[in-house]
């Protein structure tokens, strides 16, 4: 039974983000993966005692990231999904940065996480990270090949990146449809920016029934805007201590957050 997917049948969920800090591999890792542990306890405790109603385990702060990982990287993200996993109940997620879904099928299926992002599934996008591809036939093969009820929410025009040829909002909705997806994406064009609520329509206008989700710029001032179209939410700054993203989360803006979800 896939904890997410009973959960949106009753509820809008509420996805808290646990950012990690740097991990081994990436530029600015102190060389203290207890002190990387730590600090996603503390994250995730924070989430669970404000009332969220799920978390995504993110490589945040492995910048600037890349589209292939050192090995060294990868175990390391894998070590701490499997670490935190067993601290809760909550239905988990798992991001990794950025777009390298061979890895991300891996770590979740190895991990029994229940759903993971990919940023570019049926698109073709540039950004600072580099050219991506689109990754969805290769991630339905790896779905196919080592199979597991595992939701994969994919976005539909990603934040911090641009298309390399413009392309339809519907046609993109629909190719992530036909490309079997469990949920859409939504968000602005970098992180703490909101789409706008026409744009959040559009995708649940054409989504055909699938959980839609917004994945910026969402805020206690601004939710109930988007909450008739949406199926739940990715929240990272507006949960942090002082809205700060790179801050950790602070209980009492998750428990304020929540408390206008209805």
């Amino acid at each position: 039974m896939n904890a997410l997917r009973e959960k949106l049948k009753n509820e809008k969920v509420i996805i808290g983000m646990v950012h990690l800090l740097p991990l081994p591999g990436s530029p600015a890792y102190k060389g203290d993966m207890e002190a990387v542990y730590e600090a996603a306890l503390k994250d995730l405790r924070a989430l669970e005692k404000g009332g969220a109603g799920a978390l995504i385990i993110e490589n945040f702060g492995d910048v600037p990231y890349a589209a292939e990982n050192e090995p060294i990287n990868k175990i390391a993200f894998a070590t701490m999904v499997a670490r935190i996993r067993r601290e809760t109940k909550l239905p988990v997620g798992i991001n990794y940065q950025f777009n390298d879904v061979e890895t991300e099928w891996a770590v979740a299926y190895c991990n029994d996480v229940d759903f993971l992002r990919c940023e570019v599934f049926a698109e073709n996008r540039i950004g600072p990270n580099g050219l991506f591809i689109a990754a969805g036939p290769k991630l339905m093969r790896l779905k196919a090949h080592y199979n597991k009820d595992i939701m994969i929410l994919a976005d539909a025009n990603v934040k911090h990146t641009f298309p390399l040829a413009e392309q339809p909002l519907d046609f993109t909705i629909e190719s992530l449809i036909e490309g079997g997806v469990d949920g859409i994406i939504v968000t602005g064009i970098t992180t703490g920016v909101n789409p706008s609520v026409e744009d959040v329509k559009l995708v649940n206008k054409h989504a055909k029934g699938l959980p839609v989700f917004l994945g910026s710029g969402i805020n206690e001032k601004n939710v109930n805007e988007y909450l008739p179209y949406i199926n739940g939410a990715i929240v990272g700054s507006s949960l942090k201590k002082d809205h700060i993203v790179e801050n950790p989360v602070d209980v009492k803006n998750v428990k304020r957050f929540m408390s206008k979800i209805k």
